[in-house]
């Protein structure tokens, strides 16, 4: 008897090889959206210790005004990058999660196929063992009868 061969397997294959590939760039994109919000709660929290430090200053002077603006503006301009970042890997994250999804649908559609097959292999299989032990006793029994 010849063994099942599933005709899709290679297809299967590649789409768990997809997966992998997914479920690891994932988890490059939630670790730099990680990052990334770190990084913007760095910034707040320097924020905070420059305004307190300014606060508590009795004497302002010119250069130092000018000084508090320039960070000032950088912080508002970097906060908007590194929220622009966080939204654009957001989307990255959801991208990736309906990729996955769709990838275990079609992995498991292969699977309940190949169970479906390899089921009906196996019922054609026991048939063909049983009339081939049908035919062999009916041998056995015509060379007895001769």
């Amino acid at each position: 008897m010849k063994r099942f061969v599933f005709p899709l397997q290679q297809i299967r294959t590649w789409n768990a090889t997809r997966l992998q590939l997914e479920e690891s760039e994932l988890e490059t994109i939630v670790d730099r959206q990680r990052r990334t919000e770190a990084a913007f709660s760095d910034l707040r929290a320097q924020q905070n210790q420059f305004e307190q430090r300014t606060l508590h200053q009795s004497l302002i002077e010119a250069t130092e005004l000018v000084r508090i603006e320039q960070f000032r503006v950088f912080v508002a301009t970097e906060g908007r990058r590194l929220l622009t970042a966080q939204a654009e890997f957001a989307k990255q994250i959801g991208e990736r999660r309906r990729r996955i999804i769709e990838i275990k649908r079609k992995i498991e559609l292969l699977d309940r196929l190949r169970e479906r097959q390899q089921t009906a292999w196996t019922v054609e299989e026991t048939k063909e063992l049983q009339t081939a032990a049908d035919e062999a006793f009916l041998q056995k029994w015509m060379s007895r009868r001769d």
